[in-house]
């Protein structure tokens, strides 16, 4: 987007300075803001790759996410494995210690 002077300013300059030499003057600030808005587009483009690799950085990826799944599925395995061992051990705690059980065990001992 070209960015121009307003007439009021130009019409002061060729009072002041004549016709050509407000000529040149205005041309002269275009291009400075030219080259002012060429340098704000770079800072701004330079500014959201920068934001863009910070937000990379803070952000989980799909690979991320995976890892952490595999690690939870293998805690919950883990956690089952020791639950089923404890509920097979507390089943046989309380057959070996019912009376029935006992006479039974007795029973066949006694052979």
């Amino acid at each position: 987007m070209a960015a121009t002077i307003p007439l009021e300013l130009y019409e002061s300059l060729e009072d002041k300075y004549g016709k050509d030499l407000a000529r040149e003057i205005t041309k002269t600030i275009e291009i400075s803001f030219e080259a002012i808005e060429k340098k704000a587009d770079a800072v701004v483009l330079q500014k959201k790759l920068e934001l863009k690799d910070e937000l990379t950085k803070e952000l989980a990826t799909k690979a991320d996410l995976q890892i952490v799944k595999t690690e939870l599925e293998a805690k919950i395995e883990r956690v089952n494995q020791k639950l089923n061992f404890m509920i097979v051990l507390m089943v046989l705690a309380l057959t070996l210690m019912n009376p029935v059980m006992a006479d039974i065990i007795k029973h066949f001992l006694k052979l």
